[in-house]
């Protein structure tokens, strides 16, 4: 009997797990879209930035193909019924890639949009933030991060796209490192 109401525990704590961590940023993204829609303030930031809203969303589809191609690629050597599997899921590669690159850019859009609402005052900062506000960048707040889709969808093809080819992964990986700066740079 004890046994059975452990294994029953168990089952109903990974549930839950599982329903946190990949169904909570699912539904989350989903309330952005929905602030997005029903909501001026947000949507007219976002507008109002479309010049440099579109080259940071063609840079997450284009990571999103290079990490649903990297991982064909790279398990595509190895033995036949991987290169099948790989196949059948790169689509999914591609739109988790995609997914969790818009989900964190997003926020971080919603978060700069609610600052420039409110007018906040910078937080204060550590030396190399108070740096780079002198030169006009304000990063603002981290977004949330989903972590393990992040590592599933875009740490492993990534690392994947970088065991194939290293020069693109880095172009990619700087390409990521340098577009909030330069968004922030430009946002004014």
């Amino acid at each position: 009997m004890l046994a059975a109401m452990d294994k029953a525990q168990i089952a109903q704590s990974a549930q839950f797990m599982a329903q946190s961590l990949l169904l909570g940023p699912v539904n989350e993204g989903m309330s952005l879209v929905r602030r997005y829609q029903e909501g001026r303030g947000f949507r007219d930031y976002v507008l109002a930035r479309t010049t440099l809203v579109v080259p940071i969303g063609a840079l997450i589809a284009v990571t999103g193909l290079a990490c649903a191609a990297a991982t064909v690629m790279y398990l595509g050597g190895l033995r036949p019924f991987l290169v099948l599997l790989s196949l059948l899921f790169a689509p999914l590669v591609l739109a988790g890639s995609g997914f969790v690159q818009a989900y964190i850019f997003a926020f971080w859009l919603e978060n700069r949009a609610i600052a420039k609402a409110l007018h906040r005052a910078p937080r204060p900062a550590g030396p190399i933030t108070m740096q780079l506000r002198k030169a006009g960048i304000d990063l603002g707040t981290r977004p949330p991060v989903p972590w393990v889709l992040a590592i599933v969808f875009l740490v492993l093809p990534f690392s994947m796209l970088s065991a194939i080819s290293p020069v693109v992964a880095s172009v990619l990986l700087l390409l990521h490192i340098a577009a909030p700066f330069i968004y922030a740079r430009f946002d004014r």
